[in-house]
């Protein structure tokens, strides 16, 4: 991206250092997860455990608070909103019985998708510009990036 085309983009061009960029984005994440959470009309925390589930589904009340980093009263709690609310449902699991797992609603799925899409949208129309040779280096860096926050987070 030359200097133009960032200043037009809004882009400071003193980030235009690959690494400064991640930074942005990693403080633009945070901003962008309010504005969903306030779209939809939930908390920062009910937003999050909805993102878990989503990502990594078929997980209980207690796994669901150990990946949030809360109790299981807590997670309880938080599970007793969220069916209330209808954004999620407890069924059995049909592999253990005795085991409680956690479905996001198809109603809420849909409202999230209805709310994120304007930004996926706009990130599919940018990659769309980009020409092959620098789509993937675009995706060796964002890769390497993404495992080096793995190893910080330890996940």
């Amino acid at each position: 991206m030359g200097e133009q085309e960032a200043a037009a983009a809004g882009v400071a061009i003193a980030a235009q250092d690959p690494a400064a960029l991640v930074g942005e984005l990693m403080r633009l994440n945070s901003a962008v997860v309010q504005v969903l959470a306030r779209e939809l009309g939930l908390s920062l925390t009910d937003l999050t455990a909805l993102h878990h589930l989503v990502e990594r589904p078929s997980a209980g009340p207690v796994e669901l608070g150990k990946r949030l980093g809360m109790s299981s009263a807590s997670a309880t709690v938080l599970v007793d909103r969220l069916e209330r609310a209808g954004h999620v449902l407890r069924r059995r699991d049909p592999a253990d019985r005795r085991r409680v797992v956690l479905e996001v609603t198809e109603a809420a799925a849909a409202q999230s998708l209805e709310a994120v899409r304007p930004l996926v949208d706009a990130v599919a129309a940018i990659d769309h510009d980009l020409d092959q040779p620098a789509r993937q280096a675009v995706a060796i860096y964002l890769a390497r990036v993404a495992d080096a926050m793995t190893a910080f987070t330890g996940q």
